[in-house]
């Protein structure tokens, strides 16, 4: 049993959604339903439990509207609004303020990279989708704040991608329109940093010339799992010159940044700040070692409470040096293990 008290923050977005005349009326019915009397009754992590899990169905049978306060129903130029992509269901849609978009996806990034020293000024490339998904904002929003200019884009349908047969002819076709659309910026652009998934990423090292790869001076993983040997192989082999750095998350809870870039690396990742909270829980829903990754999001636009991830990861504990901003534990190897992910469509993202 976990006593650990909620922070303030945690506590006060608690209240927020809770709030019966200002709150979310989707966490306000479900603590009804539940019998319970408000963010009073909910002091510690194991509190928080009677309030979930909430599950990607739960995100869909309501409209988005259901699931921001009210409080904030009229100030909606605040508010950055996204869609997940849709790998194992119908899409679901979900809002952060401003504010929180940048702590969820900005500032870790910032912080990150100021402390592994990944280069700033460079002129990006991102190979990605924009609308509706959150990414590509993130992209433009993180370039900016490292001292560049807006990414060269090239954008992708992803749900596209993912409907054309692994290995067909359709879908090496369209990983061809992308890159040739990526090629045309590299040789017309000086571009420092690349960000993209795995797959582009090997295709467009397969095209480059030495010269051009030499160029690239930071490469951003996302979009979709890397492994060790693949990162290995980007990293010393296709893009020598450049600090690798790779992020977990999704468009409903934000992203958990790499702290470390030596190669040959584990892939560990850790949340920033204290508006997420990762669990790894056994079959048993007992904190282990290794088991599921299960997911908190403490943001007063939005409130998810133990989601249950497809992944699954080994716990490891923040380094000792690690930037103060960022808290444990943390996630080793995260990765949806074999007899979900057969039935999981991946393709470019």
């Amino acid at each position: 049993m976990n006593t650990s008290r909620l922070t303030q923050h945690q506590s006060d977005v608690l209240r927020t959604h809770l709030d019966p005349k200002w709150g979310s009326a989707h966490w306000i019915d479900r603590a009804g339903r539940l019998g319970m009397g408000g963010a009073d009754e909910v002091h510690t992590i194991e509190d928080i439990k009677r309030l979930g899990p909430i599950s990607p169905h739960d995100l869909r049978e309501r409209p988005l509207w259901d699931y921001i306060p009210r409080r904030y129903h009229d100030q909606s130029q605040r508010l950055v609004i996204g869609q997940t992509g849709g790998t194992t269901g119908a899409p679901v849609w979900t809002a952060y303020l401003d504010e929180e978009f940048r702590a969820a996806f900005v500032q870790p990034f910032v912080d990150v990279a100021e402390y592994v020293d990944f280069p700033r000024g460079e002129s990006w490339l991102f190979v990605g989708p924009s609308g509706p998904h959150i990414i590509g904002q993130a992209a433009r929003a993180i370039a900016r704040a490292v001292g560049s200019a807006e990414p060269f884009t090239v954008d992708f349908d992803p749900r596209w991608a993912r409907k054309l047969t692994r290995g067909s002819v359709a879908a090496a076709r369209y990983l061809q329109h992308v890159t040739d659309q990526a090629m045309q910026i590299i040789e017309s652009q000086p571009v420092g940093v690349l960000f993209a998934t795995p797959p582009v990423l090997l295709e467009l090292a397969e095209r480059m010339t030495p010269d051009q790869r030499q160029r690239v001076r930071g490469v951003h993983y996302g979009g979709m799992a890397i492994t060790e040997d693949v990162l290995l192989k980007l990293q010393c082999e296709c893009f020598p010159n450049a600090v690798h750095l790779s992020g977990y998350g999704n468009t409903l809870l934000g992203c958990c940044p790499e702290l470390t870039t030596q190669s040959g690396r584990a892939l560990d990742y850790f949340p920033h700040g204290d508006r997420l909270l990762l669990n790894i829980l056994d079959d048993n829903d007992q904190p282990a070692p290794f088991g599921r990754v299960v997911a908190s999001r403490f943001d007063h636009s939005f409130l998810i409470i133990n989601l249950y991830e497809r992944d699954y990861a080994h716990r490891v504990d923040l380094p000792r040096n690690a930037p103060s901003a960022f808290q444990g534990p943390g996630l080793r190897n995260p990765h949806t293990p074999a007899p979900v992910a057969d039935t999981v469509p991946v393709g470019l993202y």
